[in-house]
């Protein structure tokens, strides 16, 4: 006859149950991949002073091209044809920081990267900066041009984004973020519930730790959906070629620190910018956890339309089996047929 062992009770049914030691048990034989974090809050002052590096990084590189706008060092005139290559040192150098310090103050052992999947996410990177991009650029600017010029020039909208002052940009820069997000939150949001959006979508979301470059991958399918928020809003509110600029590092900064794997939390600032302990909740391998906070920068239209967690619990990240693709699987999700997509 078999006996219980010390790790369960007798109930008066005769039924058994395990107790919480079988529990913990299994907690510690969990992979990397759900550790409990790796960095501990020795005090609340330690958890406050975690608050303030987003705004602080996000505020510095939003005044930083301001101001090497406001003061005319980024025109063509001033650098001789070089403004280009000014502005992408503004916009990806908080990068690199980003990605040293998660290797000294890492919040989880377990999503700390190797070398090869740093080298998956430059792909990602340069695929996104040369490749993609360049083309859906290229797309607004040949037969689409005219028609985003046709609706800035017949704008409903009494207002016109433009500053010639640091706090002013920095002002209209939110403001396109905001609206913009607003367009990029539903369309988020429907690829979460509509098989054929997902498509597009779910690369991004099997990957299986938490790093800034994650941000970047986005299959280039996406890249068409994504990108119309922006440009809508933009010919909108005949935004100027200033605050695009500055918008644009806002959008990148918020991008990287929320896929970051840093231990920051959650302060003032996030009561209406999306901060990492929301989004790696949204990148939990839980499906309820994984349909909250689609806000990716802003997250105010969460709290808006109730999809808004404040919720800090993330054991994995991850999606379907919860397993990492291939670089060619994470391609080819789009056109596998929804059986094999499941079975990922």
């Amino acid at each position: 006859m078999n006996t219980p062992s010390a790790d369960t009770t007798i109930t008066e049914d005769g039924s058994k149950h395990l107790k919480d030691t079988v529990a913990a048990t299994e907690v510690e034989t969990l992979p990397e991949a759900m550790d409990p974090p790796a960095y501990v809050y020795k005090s609340k002052l330690t958890e406050f002073l975690w608050t303030l590096p987003q705004p602080i990084i996000a505020l510095t590189m939003m005044s930083a091209v301001a101001i090497a706008i406001t003061g005319g060092s980024m025109t063509p005139e001033a650098l001789q044809g070089d403004a280009d290559l000014l502005t992408s040192f503004l916009l990806f150098s908080p990068l690199f920081i980003i990605l040293a310090a998660e290797r000294i103050w890492t919040k989880k052992k377990g999503w700390l990267l190797n070398w090869r999947e740093y080298g998956e996410d430059a792909f990602w990177l340069f695929t996104a900066a040369y490749i993609w991009i360049p083309l859906v650029s290229d797309y607004y600017s040949t037969p689409i041009e005219d028609a985003f010029g046709w609706i800035r020039d017949n704008s409903f909208i009494p207002v016109t984004l433009e500053a010639s002052t640091i706090p002013g940009l920095i002002l209209c820069a939110v403001i396109v973020q905001t609206i913009s997000e607003f367009i990029y939150y539903w369309i988020h949001r429907w690829s979460h519930s509509y098989t054929l959006l997902w498509r597009t979508h779910a690369t991004h979301h099997h990957i299986t730790k938490m790093s800034a470059m994650r941000s970047n991958r986005t299959h280039p399918t996406e890249f068409l959906a994504l990108s119309f928020s922006a440009p809508v809003v933009l010919a909108l509110f005949g935004a100027s070629t200033e605050v695009i600029a500055v918008s644009a590092a806002l959008g990148f900064i918020n991008g990287w620190i929320t896929h970051s794997n840093l231990p920051l939390r959650s302060g003032i600032w996030n009561w209406y910018f999306t901060s990492p302990e929301h989004h790696q909740l949204h990148h939990s391998h839980d499906f309820d956890d994984s349909n909250k906070n689609f806000g990716c920068g802003i997250i105010i239209w969460d709290k808006i339309f109730g999809t808004f967690s404040n919720s800090s619990h993330i054991e994995r990240c991850g999606s379907g089996t919860g397993k990492q693709l291939s670089l060619f699987d994470q391609y080819m999700l789009m056109f596998y047929s929804s059986d094999r997509l499941k079975q990922l």
